[in-house]
């Protein structure tokens, strides 16, 4: 095939079968060719409900894969109604050219709290990175229970994180056929955001994925341990009508009868436990048993400190407003303050919660609403809000820094960490979304509509410093993907970009209208953070 677009129909041969993309143009006439819907493993269907994935035989003939299938079966945010499918275990490939020197291949794994999210093109368009020399691929995988259901009985075949091992063996497929789709299969980069960036995380500190990818880049999701609840298999089983016993065979037996819409519904957290803020029952767990496909089986925390990962770069990073959800809970709602004014220890990391006994917890919470807002937990008005979003933004980029911490004392590779603080007025499509037009500030998700199409999405003039910001922040991506190093020859003039050091100060990228090279501006509070958990007497890292 050439270079000049004349087939709108590309056919490649993959290691299970051919395919057939279709030639698109991205929103700045990038002319590009997709490959969406290429199944990577066995539909998780029947028996194979909860179970790791299983590879897939090879097909006969050409596959047409010319337009995104389901998302995975979730809770829809906007709509609240049950959308996707089991079948759901595949991935979308673009690409500039099928000709030509490989190109870096970058793998997105979406956010959605670990149970909703849609991998495809309808959601993440990659119409900036169709403009860069990059293979572009995007995993669906299993969300929620169907991903993430862990039972301890070794015989069952059930030890948890389905999930995460579908995005395994979709990188292992992504290794076989880079080359196919014009991709280096010794230069694969994953990154995710959120969610998707906590698996990256997990995948970093997995013997399990040792191999399958050579960088990373973290954008916005982190945790150190995994907190996950106790017995939410029987909670889920009772919730669906189950009068047994909370032994193992019998949940299972009776949840792969179950409806699956009925199973990603099922709504059991307790009005208290809502409050407390309990909002994700299935997520990634430690395995209770070995299994050779076994991804956890300590904490991330422990994994960190002798991964193979740390002998590769990674970039990471967070928003400048990363709390600002506060305001539309506020906004929403005025009483949710009494929540702080009540439980103090609501504004702890869960790590602290999980592992201090009540009287502590308390202990810990008022000094942080007293270090932030200058006002005991009961004082609280709207009036602090302004405190509590800086405090949660500290809470999450704290989350961050402890990775870091992690990085730089067992780490031998670069770690660049960045912070994205462009305040547009209309184009932080997130923020604008849940707080309004009149709200500003770069809350969680925003930067998100500089690397994507979005379906808000809309196309810039490009004298517009958002258009330029978007120009800047995927050339710096796609570097980093192809060389290890983010600075970009459209960026290297305008800064040099260094990874962070052990000793002197914290430095990062900050990304707005210019891009600067600063001391990192919550570094000064992330040490109250780091007095709590020795207080706690919980390691960093």
């Amino acid at each position: 095939m050439s270079d000049d677009y004349n087939e709108d129909a590309p056919v490649v041969q993959t290691t299970h079968g051919k395919v057939r993309g279709i030639l698109l143009k991205s929103l700045y006439d990038e002319q590009f060719y997709a490959f969406d819907g290429i199944p990577y493993a066995v539909p998780p269907l029947g028996t194979l409900r909860f179970k790791e994935p299983h590879d897939l035989k090879p097909w006969h003939g050409i596959r047409d894969c010319s337009k995104p299938l389901s998302k995975c079966l979730q809770v829809s945010t906007l709509t609240k109604e049950v959308e996707g499918s089991e079948d759901c275990l595949y991935l979308n490939i673009s690409v500039k050219t099928l000709n030509g020197d490989p190109m870096p291949v970058m793998v997105y794994i979406h956010g959605g709290a670990f149970k909703g999210g849609d991998s495809s093109r309808r959601a993440w368009g990659p119409d900036y990175f169709m403009k860069e020399n990059v293979v572009y691929i995007s995993i669906g995988h299993r969300l929620g229970p169907l991903g993430f259901l862990s039972l301890n009985d070794p015989d069952l075949e059930v030890p948890g994180n389905a999930g995460l091992k579908d995005v395994i063996l979709a990188l292992r497929w992504i290794r076989a056929n880079a080359a196919n789709f014009n991709g280096d299969p010794e230069r694969i980069t994953i990154f995710g955001h959120s969610s998707g960036s906590m698996t990256v995380q997990l995948l970093l500190a997995s013997p399990q994925s040792e191999g399958l990818f050579h960088r990373a880049i973290l954008l916005a999701g982190f945790s150190m341990e995994l907190n996950r609840l106790p017995q939410m298999e029987y909670r889920l089983a009772k919730h669906l009508g189950y009068e047994g016993d909370n032994v193992d065979s019998q949940v299972l037996e009776f949840l792969l009868k179950a409806d699956p819409a009925l199973i990603v519904s099922a709504d059991f957290f307790t009005p208290l436990e809502k409050r407390q803020g309990h909002n994700m029952p299935f997520k990634p767990s430690i395995e209770s048993y070995s299994t050779p496909n076994a991804v956890l089986l300590a904490e991330p925390i422990d994994l960190q400190r002798t991964t193979w990962s740390n002998r590769i770069p990674i970039i990471l990073g967070a928003n400048s407003g990363e709390g600002m959800s506060i305001f539309s809970f506020v906004k929403m709602n005025p009483s949710w303050l009494k929540e702080f004014q009540c439980n103090p220890e609501r504004v702890l990391p869960w790590t602290l919660r999980n592992r201090c006994d009540p009287g502590q917890r308390r202990q810990l919470g008022q000094a942080l609403i007293h270090h932030f807002c200058e006002a005991h937990g009961h004082e609280l008005t709207v009036d602090h809000t302004n405190g509590l979003v800086e405090l949660f933004t500290h809470g999450f980029v704290h989350a961050m820094d402890r990775l870091i911490q992690s990085r730089l004392t067992y780490g031998q590779a670069p770690t660049y960490l960045y912070r994205f603080d462009f305040d547009s007025p209309d184009f932080n499509f997130y923020r604008i979304r849940f707080m309004g037009k009149e709200q500003r500030g770069v809350g969680h998700v925003d930067e998100l509509g500089y690397i994507f199409k979005l379906p808000a999405t809309f196309k810039l003039d490009k004298s517009r410093p958002e258009f330029t910001a978007i120009r800047r922040l995927v050339a710096m991506f796609v570097q980093f993907a192809a060389t290890s190093d983010p600075n970009a020859p459209l960026t290297k003039s305008l800064v040099d970009w260094k990874p962070v050091t052990r000793f002197g100060k914290r430095m990062v990228l900050n990304i707005s209208e210019e891009l600067k090279f600063i001391p990192q501006p919550e570094m000064p509070k992330l040490k109250f953070f780091d007095r709590l958990y020795e207080m706690a007497g919980v390691p960093l890292f």
